[in-house]
Formats: structure tokens, C-alpha cells, sequence
């Protein structure tokens, strides 16, 4: 709770007399509950509490509600409402302007009228919200129509999870300020989803997760657009990026079979994960030769890419073709993550001599400087398959700094075993002198939920404890 105002000698109360903009910023720093409660100390206080603009987060709202809060929730026979109530009556308090009104473990359930009229509440009149995330675990299913967000003029931050959008909504959007925009598990139309992105020409940042409804996703014109991640789409064909001048990073997966065309992007530089073995996610690269045709129609987005993160099969050959082909439509590449997925094929070997009939590959020549493999091995196969690509990378990358192997395995923690690996490795031949390889365990545990701030800080994001395949926007 807040501290008392501070008196003199002579009973002068010197905190409460300090200048209003000096109380507000005081205000601002305090958590939610902390804040309010200095609206109790005097009548200063109190305009100082509603003349700043409230920040309300319910990590921060007492894990108790107040007891008539709770004694409602009681006689209603739904005590886990009570913290939904807490949450409008901080907003029935509070005059406005909201800088921040973020929740996540605030239950709606019977609760989304109170949640739409939040919604049209942060979007009109004094209240214009600056930031709004709503991102609930989805065992709640609330569903809440969040169409007024989209109108708002000032709001420039929005995370929503558990949401829907009608198409009139998303229609009207002209949120003109709108930078961020992240949506899990959210309902919209593919109509929906062009309109929306349409009316925020500000976007700098887009995440969708487990989106239900678009089968294609079409990002153009969008010319601020600096990060798109896409993933766990159920009915997702097909992802066009086209006229996106700023874009550098596109993260995600394509597991499930879409096709992803990238037509201007000249800027891009991060670009994965791209699952090799499904239907190809660079459609015109199944067969020799074919990655010409596809680099020439590519040529501009796929020069720029430094770091590349791909999911493939080393116990097929065929994923292994595919993988072969697909370095070559990377001509600058300078960091390159491979996860090894297990594969539901007959197990290939594929030795040295597969790698000798190969035409040298521009990107391992000249360029690549890192390498990290990610891998649960299942045989003895896959072992080999795996030292036999690394002697390859060894022996072509002439400016390769470090090789990290990361392994998932019993086998692991057998010292012998690492070390038989590592005096095969010694007999390849380096055209890196400078090359080092690192064998490492694979981290046990990495967080799926992570923000758009968190990816934007790490100068790689597919090296690092987030776990980019398995994203859930739970921030």
C-alpha cells in the first residue's frame, strides 16, 4: 500500500505540495493497486490519480478481491467472476485516458458483455486506450467481439486472445496509430484479415497464432512492416508477402502445408522456420535444377537473407534433396539452424558420396559463419546422416567461425560416445581454419510464449531460449 504523505516539523505535508506533473509521474511508476489507493490519502492525490492515465495490468490487482466484490461473486455461485468485476470497477473509477489495460488470468466466461463494453470503452471518448492486451488461456473461450478496437485513434499497441472480428468491423478499421499487432486464437475472415491490415497502415509488428477462418494471408502495401510471424495454422494454403520494404524478419513454421511466396522484401534478413517435407513451402524446388527458376522469381527478398532456420529430415533423401536445393536460392547466408524432425519414410544413408556430386554451394562457400543443428536422435542412421552433412559444411564453408550441435538423446551423456564423434569430425578435412565445433545438450526446457518486444531485442531469434516452432501468445 502506498506510504502516507510525509509531514515536517511543523505537520507541513511537502509530498502532497510537490507539482502536479511530479505526483502524476509518481503515480505512473506505482503498480495498479498501489496506484488507486493513493487517490484515498487527500483531495490532491486524487485528482493527481485521475488526471494520469491508468495503467491497468491484473498481475498486479490483489489476488483477493475486495470483500464486496467477493461477497457478490459468492451469492452469484461464480467466484472466479470476482476479477472480472475488479476490472470494470477500476475502469468505472478512473475518468481516463488508459495507458495501459492489459490482462491475462482475468476469466470471462459469463462475462463478455462486461468485456465488449471494456472494449468499446478503451476505444471512444476520454478513455482512448494507448495499449490493450487481452490474452487469456484458452480453456476460457470467451469470444468477445473486439470490432471497436479497430476504430480507436490512439491506441498503438493490441494483443488479443480468444477474440473474434465481423467483417463490417474490420471494414471500418482505421486505427492509424496501431504499431503492434498480435492475435491467437482468434476468429476473423480472410476479408477480415485484408481489411484490418488495410486500415493500420502503422503496422510495424504482426503475429497471428492459431488463427481460425483465412486460408490465405496476403501482406501488401504494408510499407512499415518491420516483423511478420505466422503459425499454427489449421486451414492456412497459402502467405504472400508483396511491396513490404522494412520487413526483415519472417518467423513462423509451414508444417502444415502453406505455400509461402515472398515477391518484395528487400530487406529481409531472418526467414524460418521453413519445414522441408510437406507440401514445399517454395513451391518449384522438388527437382534438380529447379531452384534457378525459383531464385529468379526470388531474387530480391532471398539476397538479403543472413540467417535461415529450416526443419528437415536427414533420414530421407529426398528431404535431404530438398534441403540441397534450397541453400542455393540463399546466396549471402551467414547463419544456418537445422532442426531434425523424425521422419515417417524409410531410412536413407546418405554418405560422402552424395555430397561429392554436388555443385558447390555459393552460400556454404562464401559466406555461411555459423551452423546450429538441433536433433533428437532416433538411430544409428540419422547419427551418421548428421556427421556426414557437418563434414560437408566443414569441408566447403571456407569462412565458418563455430558448428554447434545440439542433441536430445540418452547417448548424450555418454562421454565415449561424444568422443567417437569428435574424432571423426577431427579426420574431415576444414576449409575453415577458425572452425570450432561444440557439442551441446539440447535445453530441456524453452518458453513458447514470448512478445514482440522479446523477439525484437534478440539480434538472432532462432538462437535463443524461445522456442519460435512451439509460439503461443500467452505475453
Amino acid at each position: 500500500m502506498a506510504a502516507p504523505p510525509q509531514r515536517g516539523p511543523g505537520g507541513e505535508d511537502r509530498i502532497s505540495n510537490l507539482p502536479f506533473e511530479l505526483l502524476s509521474a509518481i503515480i505512473s511508476r506505482l503498480a495498479t493497486a498501489e496506484a488507486a489507493r493513493t487517490a484515498v490519502l487527500s483531495t490532491r492525490w486524487l485528482d493527481a490519480w485521475r488526471g494520469t492515465p491508468l495503467r491497468l495490468d491484473d498481475l498486479e490487482l490483489p489476488a483477493t478481491p475486495c470483500s464486496t466484490i467477493a461477497r457478490a461473486a459468492a451469492a452469484s455461485g461464480a467466484p472466479w467472476a470476482a476479477r472480472a468485476d475488479a476490472v470494470s470497477l477500476a475502469l468505472a473509477s478512473h475518468p481516463g485516458p488508459v495507458d495501459r489495460f492489459r490482462l491475462s488470468r482475468t476469466t470471462l466466461r459469463a462475462r463478455v458483455p462486461a468485456a465488449e463494453a471494456w472494449f468499446r470503452d478503451l476505444a471512444a471518448g476520454d478513455r482512448r486506450a494507448r495499449e490493450v492486451s487481452l490474452v487469456c488461456p484458452p480453456e476460457w473461450c470467451h469470444r468477445a467481439l473486439a470490432d471497436p478496437l479497430l476504430a480507436s485513434p490512439t491506441l498503438e499497441t493490441l494483443a488479443l486472445g480468444e477474440c473474434r472480428f465481423s467483417d463490417a468491423g474490420a471494414a471500418a478499421a482505421s486505427a492509424s496509430r496501431l504499431t503492434e499487432l498480435s492475435l491467437s486464437r482468434t476468429q476473423i475472415t480472410e476479408v477480415a484479415l485484408q481489411s484490418l491490415l488495410s486500415g493500420c497502415p502503422a503496422l510495424r509488428s504482426i503475429m497471428l497464432s492459431h488463427i481460425q477462418g483465412p486460408r490465405r494471408i496476403h501482406i501488401s502495401s504494408c510499407r512499415s512492416l518491420v516483423l511478420l510471424g505466422v503459425w499454427q495454422y489449421k486451414n492456412l494454403e497459402e502467405l504472400t508477402v508483396e511491396d513490404a520494404p522494412r520487413l526483415e524478419r519472417l518467423l513462423g513454421d509451414t508444417h502444415l502445408g502453406t505455400a509461402v511466396t515472398i515477391v518484395s522484401a528487400p530487406k529481409l534478413t531472418a526467414l524460418g522456420y521453413l519445414v522441408v517435407g510437406f507440401r514445399n513451402s517454395l513451391p518449384g524446388i522438388d527437382k534438380p535444377g529447379d531452384q534457378k527458376k525459383v531464385c529468379k522469381g526470388l531474387s530480391a527478398p532471398f539476397n538479403s537473407v543472413k540467417i535461415l532456420a529450416i526443419s528437415a529430415t536427414f533420414s530421407s533423401k529426398k528431404n535431404m534433396d530438398l534441403v540441397m536445393n534450397l541453400l542455393k536460392c540463399f546466396p549471402v547466408l551467414e547463419t544456418l539452424h537445422i532442426k531434425n524432425k523424425r521422419g515417417e519414410e524409410e531410412f536413407h544413408t546418405i554418405d560422402s558420396n552424395y555430397y561429392h556430386k554436388l555443385y558447390p554451394i555459393g552460400c556454404v562457400v562464401n559466406h555461411l559463419k555459423s551452423v546450429r543443428m538441433e536433433s533428437k536422435i532416433e538411430s544409428g542412421v540419422e547419427n551418421q546422416n548428421i556427421i556426414e552433412f557437418v563434414c560437408f559444411v566443414l569441408a566447403n564453408a571456407q569462412v565458418l567461425e563455430i558448428m554447434k550441435i545440439e542433441i536430445e538423446s540418452v547417448l548424450y551423456v555418454n562421454p565415449a560416445w561424444i568422443m567417437e564423434q569428435q574424432n571423426v569430425l577431427c579426420q574431415c578435412h576444414r576449409a575453415s581454419m577458425e572452425a570450432k565445433v561444440v557439442f551441446k545438450g539440447l535445453k530441456a526446457i524453452r518458453h513458447k510464449g514470448f512478445s514482440i518486444e522479446a523477439i525484437n531485442a534478440l539480434p538472432d531469434p532462432f538462437d535463443s531460449d524461445i522456442d519460435i516452432m512451439g509460439y503461443e501468445n500467452n505475453s
